[in-house]
């Protein structure tokens, strides 16, 4: 039997829950009432995120259990039970909904039943006693969890306004993963119990949405900085004639200063160890890439000795970390959209161009080793358009595109027409009338994971057809993903960000979501630092946020916006990247400089005031 709940403990409930909701001031004014959130050093270790909804949740869970039970045990069929009455506002409640301290066999005459069972049957039972009827009730009842809705609102807004209209409300529910059951003998080894009951396990796992803060700590300041603030530099060619508006920007994976940035063309600089010296030692090398044409992306192999520049126009160029021209490649006729050096053989390069090729490079030869198109769908008079792709082992590539396209291409395979390559695989299970975006191998884990307009997450294995796990939460097309197999945490994160303006991230290994997190304006880039302890986040409103993975709290804050210029079509957030230590972030925006934040000074700065 439980100790029934105190004051204070109900209080602190209270105070959690206003905190997860974003409501700032009522928070305030609620804990300045009660003093609960001097109850944080006590209660905090013991009670889970989203706990009031939770116990909530599972009042009524028995409220609907009971009410369907008649007086001789049998089950009848209900209508939805709804402790506030009917769920459709058009009907007439047949009763009052029971209060919260009637007895189980009241609030059952409040349910009206549907086709009662006639007084002398009986549930046919197992041996052990227990009625099968009453047992799928009972799953039937708990199969699918109540959904709660959550408010989002920002901790704190710079001198700028974050947003112009407040998107959506995000919907999630606060339930929690209970643990598994591996003696069940009614289920198997990887259903869920929840009371005893047995219930086919999920993939997705919905926590309350932050409003970039972790629980506990939403009052904690965090870095802002605009353009202008100390901290921030602004990066120029040496020649001033040329034009500085960034459009990529990479870090070197192996030298801290080195940062590739297209501009007109590529530039290679070598920022120094101080950017904010007077007589900053900066280098800058030019990358010439073809007159008149604009950058479309740029890529570092993992070892730092390869990197990859294309444009508009389809022309790819091979530079050495010297900024040396080695290869010119040149079988694209469209604009380039992404490009990817192999994990491991660095001289490998994958290219993916806007109109329907997939090309493998060999980038010490510059020869093309493999040409892949997605497959044409039946009735189709046009090509697949690729939208993205990704390594997934030594010979095996996944590419993805319109059409729901997921398709696997074996590099291995012996060629019959030139370089030309089919795919293998067609896997199936994101919508077939919408494109899949996004695709990115997770190494290790022997699983890669993609993103599309449908707004899933899906998790595959290279040798099964079907997803082994569908990530679900976002409201909205999946824009980004990126991974971290960073030290500072034993797991690998996935994280996603999407056009519904939230930022999730999730845990490869358990499938569950650990944070999401609010930008409040469609998120188009996302980057971890190297030992994972860092995400930052790039939306359409030129803000730029930076969490802790860990606790999911809001540290760090960049407004690139102009002054108060009203944003332009042209003011687009383009890129971000840490250096390999995570002391420096670069963020480029179309038709700006490239800003550097010396993110590592500032940290330091702060935590020296804060300890004053």
């Amino acid at each position: 039997m439980s100790a029934p709940l105190t004051s204070e403990q109900v209080n602190y409930l209270v105070w959690r829950y206003l905190q997860e909701s974003g409501f700032e001031k009522s928070t305030f004014s609620f804990q300045d009432d009660c003093r609960a959130h001097h109850l944080e050093g006590k209660f905090k270790n013991w009670v889970k995120p989203g706990a009031l909804i939770n116990i909530i949740q599972k009042g009524l869970q028995y409220l609907a259990l009971e009410a369907s039970i008649y007086e001789n045990g049998t089950i009848g069929t209900t209508k939805v039970f709804s402790y506030f009455g009917p769920p459709n506002v058009q009907e007439e409640p047949t009763a009052a909904p029971p209060p919260a301290d009637v007895s189980m066999e009241d609030a059952a005459g409040d349910v009206e039943m549907s086709n009662p069972p006639p007084p002398s049957a009986q549930p046919r039972e197992e041996s052990n006693g227990i009625s099968i009827e009453v047992e799928a009730q009972k799953a039937e009842l708990l199969r699918e969890p109540p959904q709660t809705n959550g408010t989002i609102t920002p901790i704190k807004r710079s001198h700028h306004d974050l947003v112009t209209t407040m998107p959506p409300e995000v919907n999630g529910t606060h339930s929690q993963r209970t643990k598994r059951a591996k003696t069940a003998a009614a289920v198997g080894e990887d259903a869920m119990i929840i009371d005893g009951i047995g219930l086919p396990d999920t993939t997705s796992e919905e926590v309350r949405a932050t409003i970039g803060s972790s629980i506990g700590v939403q009052a904690d300041e965090y870095i802002q900085l605009d353009r202008e603030s100390t901290g921030v530099y602004h990066l120029s060619p040496l020649d001033a004639s040329l034009d500085s508006a960034a459009r990529n920007c990479k870090f070197s994976p192996t030298n801290k200063n080195s940062l590739a940035v297209s501009l007109d063309t590529c530039h290679m600089f070598n920022l120094g160890d101080d950017l904010f010296t007077p007589n900053r030692n900066i280098q800058d090398l030019v990358l010439f890439q073809q007159f008149g044409e604009e950058m479309s992306t740029i890529a570092w192999s993992d070892n730092g000795e390869h990197l990859a520049t294309a444009s508009w126009d389809g022309l790819i160029k091979i530079w050495d970390d010297k900024g040396r021209l080695r290869q010119s490649l040149k079988m694209h006729r469209a604009p380039i959209l992404c490009l990817k050096f192999h994990p491991v053989k660095h001289t490998l390069l994958l290219s993916v161009d806007g109109h329907s090729k997939v090309n493998v490079w060999d980038v010490t030869t510059g020869k093309l080793k493999k040409q892949c198109e997605l497959s044409i769908e039946n009735g189709a008079n046009e090509k697949n358009t690729p939208h993205d792709a990704d390594w997934v082992n030594d010979n095996t590539i996944v590419a993805v595109g319109g059409n729901g396209a997921v398709e696997k291409f074996d590099l291995s395979r012996p060629l019959e027409n030139g370089p030309h390559l089919d795919s293998i695989v067609r896997y199936e299970g994101h919508d077939a009338h919408k494109n899949v975006s996004s695709v990115i191998w997770s190494g290790g884990h022997d699983i890669f994971a993609t993103g599309g307009e449908d707004g899933k997450i899906m998790l595959w294995k290279p040798s099964q057809f079907k997803p082994v796990g569908v990530l679900e939460g976002h409201q909205d097309e999946i824009s980004f993903l990126q991974l971290s197999h960073g030290s500072s945490s034993p797991d690998s994160l996935l994280a996603s960000s999407s056009a519904d303006g939230s930022v999730r991230i999730w845990n490869i290994e358990s499938r569950i979501c650990l944070h999401v997190l609010n930008m409040q304006s469609p998120v188009d880039v996302l980057s971890f630092t190297a030992d994972g302890k860092y995400l930052a986040a790039g939306a359409q409103n030129l803000i730029v946020m930076v969490w802790l993975t860990e606790t999911g709290r809001l540290v760090g804050m960049y407004d690139a916006k102009p002054g108060e210029d009203v944003l332009s079509a042209q003011s687009t957030m383009e890129d971000l990247s840490w250096d390999k230590e995570g002391g420096r972030l670069a963020v480029a925006v179309r038709d700006q400089k490239c800003a550097i934040i010396d993110w590592k000074t500032l940290v330091n700065d702060a935590a020296t005031k804060k300890s004053r």
